[in-house]
C-alpha cells in the first residue's frame, strides 16, 4: 500500500541517479568550458573578460533556466540593435548574426537567439533528466499554438508561392521568439518571488536605458557629438514601447504596492523615462502611452477608486490645461501635444512620414485584397500599385510594411490575423481581470504592467515596425508567458503566510 503511494520520482535510487547524471553533465560542460575559455584567452586576450562573462552566463542558464529568461529580458530592454550612441554597441552584436558581426561564414544565428535556444534546451533537458517535465501551457497555450500554426502556414505559403526561403526565414524569425519566450516564462516562473525578480529587473534595466537616453539627447545629440545623425535615427523606434512601459510600471507600483527599493527607484527613473520618451519625438510612442494610460484609468475606476480620484483625475485635469497651452510648442515639453495635433494638423516632418505610410498602406491593402484568405506568405514582396520613396538601404522595405498589424494579415491570411487578435484580446482581457481579482500586490502590479505593455505594443505596431523586431517580441513573449500562469502562482502559494495574505487583502481594501 505504502509502495503504491510512493512514486518513482521520490525513491532514493531515483534521486541518487538523477544527481549523478546532473553532476556528470555539469562536469563535462565545466571541463569543456574551461578548455574553450583557456584557448580563447590565448587567441584573443583583449576579450577574455567578455568570454569569461559569457561562460558564467552559460553556467547560470544551465543551472537555472530561469536566469536565461532574466538575461534575455534584461538585454533587450537595455540595448538597441542600431543605436547611435556607442554605449549601445553591444546591442548590435546581440541582435545580428555572427556572420554579419564577426564574419564567421554560415553562422547566421545571433547571440540573442543562441541564448533563447540554450534557455529552452536547458529547461527541456532538466525536465527530461528528472523524468518530470511538469509542462505548463498556461491560459494562452492554445491561442499561441494555433497562431504559430498560421505562421508556419505563412512561411510555407510564401516559399511555395515563389518567395525566397531565405527571406521568409528572416521575416518570420522575430515572431518565433514569442513562442520560445512564452513557453520558457510559463514554465520557469514558479513563485511570486520570481515575478517580483522579473519586475525588479524591468525597473532597473529600463531605468538605466532611460537615463542613457536622456544623456544621449542632452549631451550627445544636442551638442552635435553624434556626427550629424538626425533625431529620426538617434533612437531605435521601438524603444518608446519600453519607456512607456516603465512609466506605467512605476505608476502601478505606487498605486498597488511594491518593494520599497523599487518604488524609490521608480520615483527617479519614471520621470526620466517620460523625458526620454518626449526627447525621442516618436509620435507613436506618445500616443500609445496615452491609450495605455486610459486603459489604466478604466481599471483604476473599477478596482482602485481612491487611486483614480487621487492620480487619474488630476492628471486628466492637468492634461486638459496642458494641451491648449502647448498645442504649437515644438520643444521636448510640447511633444505629447504635437503627437495629438499631428493626427489632424501634421507639421512638415509628420506630413512626410504620414505620406509614406499612406502610400504604403494603399499597397498593403491592395496586396491583401489580392488574396485575403491565404495571404501572400512570408518571403514574398507586397504589391506596389502606387510608387513609394525608395528605401533600398533597408533590405526588407518591400516585405515588411510599417503597418505591422496589417503585416500579420498580409503574411498569414485572414485565419492568422483572426487568431492573432484572439490571442491579443484574450491577453488584454485576462490582464485587466487579474489586475482586479488577484490579492497579492506584486502579481497585480505585473498584471497591470502586462496590460500596459500589450497595449503599447499593439498601438505602436499599428503604425510602425514592432512584431518584426526581435527585442519587442522577446519582451512581449516573456510578459504574456508570465501573465498566462500568474493566477496559478497565487493559488499555489496560498497567498503566502496568513499575515501576508491579510496584509495584501487590507491593502486592496484601502486602495478601493
Amino acid at each position: 500500500m505504502v509502495n503504491g503511494l510512493i512514486s518513482s520520482e521520490l525513491t532514493a535510487g531515483w534521486q541518487i541517479g538523477t544527481q549523478r547524471r546532473r553532476i556528470a553533465v555539469l562536469t563535462v560542460l565545466t571541463v569543456l568550458a574551461a578548455l574553450v575559455w583557456a584557448g580563447m584567452v590565448l587567441l584573443i586576450q583583449g576579450v577574455s573578460a567578455i568570454v569569461l562573462l559569457v561562460w558564467i552566463a552559460v553556467a547560470a542558464v544551465l543551472w537555472q533556466p530561469r536566469f536565461g529568461l532574466y538575461l534575455a529580458f534584461g538585454l533587450v530592454l537595455m540595448f538597441e540593435a542600431c543605436g547611435a550612441d556607442p554605449l549601445m554597441r553591444p546591442g548590435v552584436y546581440l541582435n545580428l548574426g555572427f556572420q554579419s558581426t564577426l564574419g564567421i561564414a554560415g553562422l547566421i544565428a545571433s547571440p540573442l537567439e543562441l541564448l533563447l535556444l540554450l534557455t529552452f534546451s536547458s529547461w527541456l533537458a532538466q525536465g527530461i533528466a528528472r523524468r518530470r517535465l511538469n509542462f505548463r501551457g498556461g491560459a494562452f497555450f492554445w491561442p499561441v499554438l494555433l497562431f504559430y500554426v498560421a505562421v508556419i502556414f505563412g512561411i510555407a505559403r510564401g516559399v511555395v508561392g515563389g518567395g525566397s526561403a531565405n527571406m521568409a526565414f528572416w521575416e518570420a524569425r522575430a515572431l518565433l521568439y514569442v513562442l520560445i519566450c512564452y513557453i520558457v516564462a510559463a514554465n520557469t516562473i514558479r513563485t511570486r518571488r520570481h515575478v517580483s525578480e522579473l519586475t525588479g529587473i524591468a525597473v532597473v534595466v529600463m531605468g538605466l536605458y532611460a537615463i542613457e537616453g536622456a544623456y544621449r539627447r542632452l549631451f550627445l545629440y544636442n551638442t552635435g557629438q553624434l556626427g550629424g545623425v538626425s533625431l529620426e535615427s538617434a533612437y531605435a523606434h521601438h524603444v518608446v514601447i519600453f519607456l512607456g512601459a516603465l512609466a506605467l510600471l512605476v505608476l502601478a507600483q505606487h498605486v498597488v504596492g511594491a518593494p520599497g527599493w523599487q518604488r524609490a527607484l521608480g520615483l527617479i527613473v519614471g520621470p526620466v523615462a517620460l523625458f526620454t520618451l518626449m526627447a525621442s519625438e516618436r509620435r507613436a510612442g506618445q500616443i500609445a502611452l496615452l491609450v495605455a494610460f486610459l486603459a489604466f484609468a478604466v481599471v483604476f475606476l473599477i478596482a482602485q477608486r481612491k487611486a483614480f480620484f487621487l492620480v487619474v483625475v488630476p492628471l486628466m485635469v492637468g492634461g486638459a490645461i496642458y494641451m491648449p497651452l502647448f498645442w504649437n510648442n515644438t520643444g521636448s515639453i510640447g511633444q505629447p501635444a504635437r503627437a495629438v495635433r499631428s493626427l489632424t494638423q501634421p507639421d512638415a516632418r509628420d506630413a512626410a512620414s504620414n505620406g509614406y505610410r499612406d502610400l504604403e498602406k494603399i499597397n498593403v491593402r491592395a496586396t491583401i485584397q489580392s488574396d485575403p484568405v491565404r495571404g501572400v506568405g512570408f518571403g514574398r514582396e507586397f504589391l506596389f500599385v502606387v510608387p513609394m520613396p525608395n528605401l533600398d538601404f533597408w533590405e526588407f522595405w518591400r516585405y515588411e510594411p510599417h503597418h505591422n498589424i496589417l503585416w500579420v494579415w498580409l503574411k498569414t491570411g485572414i485565419v492568422g490575423f483572426t487568431l492573432f487578435w484572439i490571442l491579443m484580446g484574450t491577453c488584454l482581457g485576462r490582464a485587466a481581470h487579474l489586475a482586479r481579482s488577484l490579492r497579492t500586490p506584486e502579481l497585480r502590479v505585473f498584471s497591470l504592467f502586462s496590460l500596459g505593455s500589450i497595449i503599447l505594443t499593439l498601438v505602436f505596431c499599428w503604425v510602425d515596425l514592432g512584431l518584426a523586431t526581435g527585442m519587442v517580441t522577446v519582451f512581449l513573449g516573456s510578459v504574456i508567458g508570465v501573465l498566462a500562469i500568474i493566477d496559478k502562482l497565487e493559488k499555489d502559494d496560498g497567498l503566502g503566510s496568513p499575515h501576508e495574505g491579510a496584509a495584501a487583502h487590507a491593502w486592496s481594501g484601502v486602495q478601493r
